[in-house]
């Protein structure tokens, strides 16, 4: 508690004797009389210091004379200067005794009696302050004693307590560490017991539920508020003994687990196809027994099953529409629960029972479209017929659509699912449920092909033109106001991508191919006819015939001839036609493509059958003014490239090998074949080639252009001043019964007369 040093300063605790102060023993004074007749009280140690002060002071006595120490300059000057002051030092000379002179005197006597008496009252006089001053220093004496003393106990004592202390401390760290690794063992048993009976929950859950299960009426069970609680109580119990493998009977539980979850999931099962069922058991009878108007035929199809869903009970709606029981989906932790194929075996059952109970759709629509054919005039009025066909098979669509947003919106059968393990069945609900919904597109289509396939393009793009326009984004937007909404244009744009783009690239091409096997009349070749143009104003009044009675006009500001050759005009209106369109829909460059190459053979074919009977001169103007028509509708129209990619054999490393094995003389040499059949030397390669049919029209037309005015340039360059100028005359009639178009005529002149100039 303190410091050392203050416990150690502590004087002696018993009474000190006072030491006789050494006196003269000349002068050493008789014992007083005023001694006290009590020997405990008697003093008498204080007499000698007192007679001391009288007896050994002989005489006055002064201090010494003051003297001035030579002061030491240096430290070897020490000694010298020590030695001269302690040499200088005086004796003092004894004084003479005061009184010795009174012994001398007669009155020496007396006065030393009187002396003597007055010493001793001086003396009583202080012996008494002396006593009492005595008395005191023996009273604080005791009193620093007991102090001391009890200092001394005091120290003693908290010296024990400090021990003590020391030895609680030890001996609470101790109970301290006792009841750390008490708590933490209480904590482990607590967390040991509440794990306990938290697993012991997965084992008692079993009787309870299989009691449930089992019991009579256990159907009911599906319509109760706990049921998906009781779904989801048997799946976290499934989980919890696959996760626990070790622990008892865990197998044996999780198996029973699993046949309670598969007779639960039965149980929904059963409800919903017993439901579905007998609905359309009733619908089907109904709609065989008497025609039904529009309305009944709604309410029969989509009103009743509305019902039955309403009918099904909270629990089962939630299950359809709750993404909890979507086990598998992508990016999902629990694809490999053991109790997922159960789900999925579940949710395949209730699609196949629901898409059974929407067959009696498709034999309605079949027989709806079949009565519109008879009510209609499809060969008179075709485009009427088929807008209200596939009016009639949009609308079904979309009531078949919302239908199944409201049985399945969100829920387990319209999510996206990953590949499951060993689950051999498809876990594409959405898709077949949508299979199923664009199966009546199918049905409209295959109603409306043999009407689209007489040979009439105007029917199948005027069908396309108002299905993108009235279903479709506009290029120019002018149709924003009348947009259905969202369902049937999806619908709609499902009908033209599957089905009618199809068909139209299909009717296109089999009419590109078509060109190919036109064979030409004498009027067909003829040159020199005058041109007359017709566009779409004179074409609708030939009552919508076309020029050349099989393909009809269609198109804004289409320019074709009446003069010229069949297969130009049909390409011109097959390529105007198929570029056409209020819809950005994606056209094939394949279809294109055919369009343009046929009618460059055929026009190559012409021209030779020309050359054969008429003159060289006569093919090339035919070439060149077919051509042209072709040329600048490609500049007019916009139409894109007309390419095709195609896969051709490449025989140049056979050639390139027999060359080289016949200039190192080795062509009959067996073993010189053995390494280049190891390359791949001796096989043709298969080599993807880009065909441009517009490439092909221009070189054609920029050899005949060549041809011709090299031809005119020959005969032009004639010396003979009147013959030139018959030739020119000639040239210039030529080119005005072959050309209606002043700028082609003009062209043609100037390049024949450029060489001419230069000359």
């Amino acid at each position: 508690m303190y410091e050392d040093s203050w416990y150690t300063y502590v004087p002696d605790s018993h009474s000190k004797k006072d030491d006789p102060v050494p006196q003269s023993s000349n002068h050493r004074r008789r014992e007083s009389l005023l001694k006290q007749p009590n020997g405990s009280n008697q003093i008498s140690s204080p007499q000698d210091p007192i007679l001391e002060l009288y007896e050994e002071s002989p005489g006055m006595k002064g201090p010494p004379k003051a003297t001035l120490a030579r002061r030491a300059k240096s430290y070897s000057d020490f000694y010298d200067a020590a030695v001269t002051f302690l040499g200088k030092e005086t004796v003092i000379e004894k004084s003479k005794d005061v009184f010795e002179v009174f012994e001398i005197s007669p009155n020496v006597k007396l006065l030393e009696s009187r002396f003597e008496y007055l010493e001793d009252e001086l003396l009583d006089e202080s012996q008494e302050q002396y006593r009492l001053h005595r008395d005191q220093l023996i009273l604080s004496e005791r009193h620093l004693d007991t102090l001391l003393n009890d200092t001394t106990a005091a120290l003693d004592l908290l010296a024990t307590l400090s021990e003590s202390f020391k030895s609680v401390e030890s001996e609470t760290t101790t109970f301290q560490a006792q009841c750390e690794d008490l708590l933490d063992e209480q904590k482990r048993l607590r967390e040991l017991a509440d794990e306990v009976g938290t697993d012991l929950q997965y084992y008692a859950y079993l009787e309870p539920l299989t009691r449930r299960l089992n019991a009579p009426g256990s159907g009911r069970l599906v319509r109760n508020d706990d049921f998906l609680d009781m779904l989801m109580n048997l799946n976290t119990c499934i989980d919890f003994m696959d996760q626990h493998p070790n622990y008892r009977d865990s197998t044996v539980y999780k198996t029973r687990y699993s046949t309670l979850l598969e007779r639960a999931l039965n149980l929904v099962q059963n409800a919903v196809s017993s439901a579905l069922h007998d609905v359309s058991e009733d619908v089907a009878k109904e709609l065989k027994a008497k025609e039904h108007n529009e309305t009944a035929e709604y309410i029969l199809l989509y009103g009743k099953y509305e019902t039955v869903y309403e009918n099904l009970g909270l629990p089962i709606q939630k299950l359809l529409k709750s993404a909890d029981f979507a086990f598998g989906q992508k990016g999902d932790d629990k694809a490999s629960s053991p109790y997922v194929n159960q789900y999925h075996e579940l949710f395949n059952q209730l699609i196949d029972t629901f898409l059974k109970s929407r067959e009696p759709v498709g034999s309605l629509v079949s027989k709806n479209l079949r009565k519109f054919a008879t009510k209609e005039k499809p060969e008179t009025d075709f485009e009427a017929f088929a807008r209200v066909c596939i009016q009639h098979v949009l609308d079904i669509c979309y009531n078949e659509q919302k239908l199944v947003t409201q049985f399945f919106q969100d829920g387990p059968l319209l999510a996206d699912y990953q590949p499951l393990e060993a689950y051999t069945k498809s876990s594409e609900y959405a898709g077949r449920l949508e299979n199923n919904i664009l199966s009546h597109l199918e049905t409209l289509h295959t109603f409306l092909l043999p009407y689209l396939s007489n040979g009439d393009l105007q029917r199948i793009c005027g069908i396309v033109n108002w299905l993108e326009t009235m279903y479709m984004v506009s290029n120019d937007e002018d149709f924003d106001n009348d947009q259905p909404a969202d369902s049937r244009r999806s619908i709609a744009q499902a009908l033209l991508n599957k089905y009618l783009w199809k068909s139209l690239d299909s009717l296109f091409l089999k009419a590109a191919t078509e060109i190919e096997h036109f064979k030409p009349s004498r009027e067909d070749l003829k040159v020199t006819a005058k041109a007359k143009i017709i566009t779409n104003e004179t074409a609708k009044s030939t009552n919508g015939q076309g020029i050349d009675g099989k393909v009809q006009v269609h198109g804004t500001h289409a320019p074709l001839v009446s003069n010229s050759y069949p297969t130009v005009k049909s390409a011109v209106k097959l390529l105007v036609m198929y570029n056409e369109g209020v819809y950005d829909r994606p056209r094939t460059s394949d279809v294109l493509y055919e369009i343009v190459h046929q009618v460059t053979e055929s026009l190559q074919k012409a021209a030779t059958v020309i050359k054969r009977t008429g003159t060289m001169m006569d093919a090339q103007l035919f070439l060149i003014r077919n051509l042209m028509f072709i040329e600048n509708l490609f500049m007019t129209q916009e139409i894109p490239d007309v390419v095709r990619q195609s896969a051709e054999f490449d025989f140049s490393p056979i050639w390139d090998t027999i060359q080289e094995l016949q200039d190192r003389k080795q062509l009959f040499n067996p073993l010189a074949y053995i390494t280049p059949l190891v390359k791949g030397n001796l096989l043709p390669a298969v080599v993807d080639r880009v065909l441009d049919a517009r490439k092909e029209l221009e070189k054609v037309l920029v050899q005949q252009i060549t041809a011709f005015t090299k031809t005119w340039q020959a005969r032009l360059a004639e010396k003979d001043t009147k013959k030139r100028d018959l030739v020119a005359r000639e040239l210039e009639i030529l080119l005005d019964k072959a050309f209606d178009d002043d700028t082609t005529r003009a062209a043609l002149l100037k390049m024949i007369r450029a060489e001419e100039s230069e000359e």
